[in-house]
């Protein structure tokens, strides 16, 4: 599958709110925009060549640019258009704040929420969604 200038977003397989927001967003992204995989595929191996090796948060890859953390999230919300793009005024906090209440929320969601026991199966036209 040719990604390029496609928008890509990486997500850890192993969290259970990582998978629920792919869940969300396969429903609402009605212009099929997005794409997915999960951090641990071969596919992000092979991909994510500018980002530290160790990231476990989630990133988004479109044709502007690689982001993580925090600025994924809004960039996500502004790929999606109204009203989801309203999140995006979220940009004017500094960096360093949005990023510490990500970090806060990513280093306690194991304990919070769990890890993913099951996998959800995609439908067909979500399996062409993923990479």
């Amino acid at each position: 599958m040719n990604t390029q200038g496609k928008h890509i977003i990486f997500f850890d397989g192993d969290c259970l709110v990582c998978n629920r927001f792919v869940q969300i967003l396969l429903k609402i992204d009605s212009n099929n925009r997005l794409l997915f995989s999960s951090l641990q595929s071969d596919f992000a191996k092979n991909n994510l060549h500018t980002i530290p090796k160790n990231i476990d948060s989630i990133v988004y890859m479109s044709p502007s640019g690689t982001y993580l953390k925090s600025e994924a999230i809004l960039n996500i919300c502004k790929t999606l258009g109204l009203p989801y793009s309203i999140v995006y005024f979220l940009k004017i906090l500094p960096k360093n704040w949005r990023d510490a209440g990500y970090d806060y929320f990513a280093k306690n969601r194991y304990k919070w929420f769990g890890t993913n026991k099951y996998c959800a199966v995609p439908n067909a036209q979500q399996r062409r969604k993923f990479v």
